[in-house]
């Protein structure tokens, strides 16, 4: 027995219904819908933030941590900061005592030149003045930076100037005698001014020797610490 063919609706075939299966007992929906609500989403039960919020051991640790952390930064800032401020002030001084023996350097070069001048005339009775200059000896007793150098470098230029302040004293003293032998013209005075002279050139040649070995450590300072670029590098 033939089925009987399916009703035609227009021209498009309407296959006949048929009944949809069931799930099975054991499929995941079921389960789903056979629970009640309240288990499900039950308003009683705590939420991971509130369970976070009531952890005390991780408040702790939490806290601990942020402590140490800050802790560590402040620490590390203050090193950085000291050892920044120790470098600057480093950098400055050494950059105050490379002027400084500069400045010393140029005036004990003009020193040398009036020294060659005073031991050329002082023989023939002429008396150049001023002598010598000390500009750069007030400004280092005035200040720190003699005792920030080293021994090998101060004791030559403190010799130098300590023999440089001698000449210039008795070349003060030799001019006072000039002029009272010129306003008063005696034996005594003439016998004075013979002494003070000879004196003063016995000091002038003791004197040389000196600049040219403060010269000497000041130009060797410089060039071992960088100071300057020497003519022809």
């Amino acid at each position: 027995q033939r089925s009987a063919k399916p009703p035609y609706i227009g021209s498009i075939p309407i296959a006949a219904s048929t009944p949809r299966a069931s799930p099975p007992a054991s499929s995941p929906a079921l389960l789903l819908l056979s629970v009640p609500p309240g288990l499900i989403f039950n308003p009683d039960m705590p939420s991971p933030l509130s369970a976070i919020l009531a952890d005390h051991a991780f408040w702790v640790n939490f806290t601990s941590n942020m402590i140490s952390g800050v802790l560590l930064t402040l620490v590390f800032g203050l090193v950085l900061t000291s050892v920044v401020g120790h470098y600057s002030e480093r950098r400055r001084a050494k950059g105050q005592k490379r002027k400084y023996l500069e400045f010393i350097e140029r005036e004990l070069k003009r020193n040398t030149q009036s020294l060659d001048v005073a031991l050329t005339e002082l023989p023939k009775g002429n008396l150049p003045y001023p002598l010598f200059e000390v500009s750069a000896w007030k400004v280092s007793v005035n200040s720190s930076l003699l005792d920030t150098m080293d021994v090998d470098l101060v004791h030559p230029i403190l010799s130098a100037y300590n023999r440089i302040w001698a000449a210039n004293d008795l070349y003060q003293n030799l001019l006072e005698t000039y002029f009272e032998r010129l306003a008063k013209p005696s034996a005594a005075t003439e016998k004075r001014f013979r002494f003070f002279r000879r004196t003063l050139l016995g000091r002038l040649v003791d004197l040389k020797p000196k600049l040219q070995d403060s010269l000497q450590q000041i130009d060797l300072h410089l060039d071992q610490n960088g100071g300057r670029e020497r003519p022809g590098r």
